[in-house]
């Protein structure tokens, strides 16, 4: 069988170090090289990348020169660095290129997501209601009937940059978090606070959505998350369910904000039979059409981590949908989930060269 190469894409080499090279010691097994660049280390008259390549003699990578792979897996995360800027754009142009193929195209940003999922009669009722900000006006009006919200950047992820909002008889407070670390701000008059608005909504596009009361009995905040990927016949499958926990006082669970995996077993042993019975159901029905109709509605993706919260109340909410999900919850509560999540890129890839091929065979029929 002729021998495929796998490019691991990061727009900086070493991210997600740990990640790629599990990938790529079990890739000689699969018949797949692995090679791992830069969107910016393409050069654009040659094609020639200048990257690093796994050697599965020496178990190293090792600096090389190669040709555009077969199969890219992007695990790009931009921000507003000088190299996210510079690689977007390649990427968007690597994704057209007819001899490469993506094992995922990614998602649009929260506010395509949301007015396409919003459509179905399935999943719509998971939705928290959102609306897109343009002005401060909108946040204004929410807080004076509601007293509180949440802003979220239309295109974040790992909690950065989301705003609790909170308004009291005379004042009215923000909290977000840098890192672990949790801050306030208090504006004492709401022209104060509209300024403040006008000036965030300048830097980035944000969505408002209410605050849920998504904290355990503790007070702890928390969300379920759901690992989905394809295996090795092109069908999604839940690889995972895991539960991140804040900490207390704070209003987000992601790990880089200080939260911490727990099992989903150990977590719903806290809930009564019918409670457990119930979140399952919502959660099958999540799991059998969420992945199916962004599939439909977008461009092909390979997995994608759903974060959904579950309130006080018993309700059920999708909270985030992403393309490119991180995996330290399930790599530190299930150990032995190691080999499935390192070997289902090289596997998937199978899965699209016979498609490949197929399609190849049907042209030439």
């Amino acid at each position: 069988m002729h021998q495929i190469t796998l490019g691991f894409l990061a727009v900086h080499l070493h991210h997600e170090n740990g990640y790629a090279t599990e990938i790529a010691k079990r890739s000689a097994s699969f018949n797949i090289e692995c090679v791992r660049f830069e969107p910016t280390s393409i050069d654009p008259s040659t094609l020639t990348i200048n990257g690093e390549k796994y050697d599965s003699i020496t178990q190293t990578w090792k600096s090389a020169s190669f040709s555009i792979p077969t199969f890219i897996y992007d695990r790009c995360f931009y921000n507003n660095q000088q190299a996210s800027k510079k690689s977007k754009p390649i990427v968007e142009w690597l994704k057209q290129n007819p001899s490469t193929t993506f094992l995922g195209f990614g998602l649009p940003d929260k506010w395509q997501i949301y007015s396409a999922l919003k459509a179905s009669e399935l999943i719509n009722s998971y939705l928290p209601e959102t609306e897109k900000l343009t002005t401060s006006a909108q946040i204004i009006k929410h807080i004076r009937t509601n007293s509180s919200c949440i802003l979220k950047p239309i295109s974040g992820s790992r909690g950065n940059g989301i705003i609790a909002v909170r308004q009291t008889s005379n004042e009215v407070n923000i909290t977000y978090h840098k890192g672990h670390d949790k801050k306030k701000q208090s504006f004492h008059s709401l022209q104060q606070f509209s300024d403040w608005c006008e000036r965030l909504l300048k830097q980035q596009s944000y969505l408002l959505q209410p605050i849920l009361s998504l904290t355990d009995q503790e007070g702890y905040p928390f969300d379920i998350r759901l690992l989905l990927q394809k295996n090795r016949n092109g069908e999604w499958i839940l690889v995972e369910k895991g539960v991140r926990k804040g900490y207390q006082g704070s209003f987000l669970s992601n790990l880089n904000s200080g939260g911490a995996p727990i099992t989903y077993e150990e977590w719903s042993k806290s809930l009564t039979m019918k409670q457990k019975f119930l979140l399952e159901d919502e959660l099958s029905t999540i799991i059998t059409h969420l992945p199916k109709l962004l599939d439909m509605k977008f461009n092909r993706l390979f997995e994608i981590g759903i974060d959904i919260g579950y309130a006080q109340d018993g309700s059920t909410w999708i909270l985030d949908i992403n393309s490119k999900p991180g995996r330290k919850t399930f790599v530190e509560t299930k150990p032995h989930l190691k080999d499935i999540l390192y070997e289902s890129p090289l596997a998937y890839c199978h899965y699209l060269m016979n498609q490949r091929n197929n399609k190849g065979a049907e042209v030439n029929e």
